[in-house]
């Protein structure tokens, strides 16, 4: 073999041994899951979520299923979604807005809208009465990582809209949380409602979450405060 060969063996073996030396020294060899920023918050963001609740008692049960969203930020707060019963097979719309501690809330069921104006007092998608609430490991949802909550307390619906009146028992829920939001949660409870021992499930789990956005909560506070 020639001398020109040779040196150009040499050359091809230093390039790939400077190859190798720059793979070791500045890429990482073992696996890393990227971690994903989440563009929101506890105190500004909007998350779209779904819903699927059911009510089990004296062998009937009825599920409620749809959508929601819930939007949190300086300029107040906004939600609205659909929902459907079965075996009811009734489909109803929402949409609320707050405004300073009022929470205005147009609810339509049939083509028929009615417009509700109380103090507003929501504080979370799941309302329980002397709840305590512990990390149990991390959470991924949406590609976030997040705390994994295990909640137990006493389900009381009259202070939750998306639940029945009339239903007190206690609950157990886990919760995904990211910088602070829920991104899912699934409850369990067995309650009396009536005199009747009822059991009740809730998953809720979210398909979207971003910023928040102060344009849609000024069009929902419009049209409810407008509406006749």
């Amino acid at each position: 073999m020639n001398k020109l060969v040779w040196m150009g063996i040499a050359a091809v073996a230093a390039v790939l041994l400077f190859m190798v030396w720059m793979y070791s020294t500045f890429i990482d060899p073992s696996p890393t899951t990227a971690v994903v920023k989440p563009p929101f918050n506890a105190f500004a963001y909007e998350v779209n979520y779904t819903l699927v609740f059911t009510i089990s008692f004296s062998g009937v049960t009825v599920t409620t299923e749809g959508w929601f969203v819930v939007g949190v930020g300086p300029s107040g707060n906004y939600s609205f979604g659909t929902f459907t019963s079965l075996p009811l097979r009734g489909t109803s719309t929402y949409k609320s807005a707050t405004e300073g501690d009022t929470a205005y809330t147009m609810t339509c069921l049939h083509g028929y809208c009615t417009v509700d104006r109380k103090k507003w007092s929501f504080t979370g998608l799941i309302e329980g009465v002397n709840a305590t609430r512990t990390a149990v490991g991390q959470c991924r949802h949406l590609s976030y990582t997040g705390t994994l909550y295990e909640e137990r307390g006493v389900l009381n619906p009259k202070t939750s809209p998306h639940l029945v009146e009339d239903v007190l028992g206690n609950y157990t829920a886990y919760i995904c949380e990211v910088n602070g939001v829920m991104l899912s949660a699934n409850l369990t409870a067995t309650a009396l409602a009536l005199g009747e021992t009822i059991h009740v499930t809730m998953k809720i789990e979210a398909v979207k979450a971003g910023p928040y956005r102060p344009d849609t909560y000024r069009l929902i506070l419009k049209e409810i405060k407008t509406h006749k």
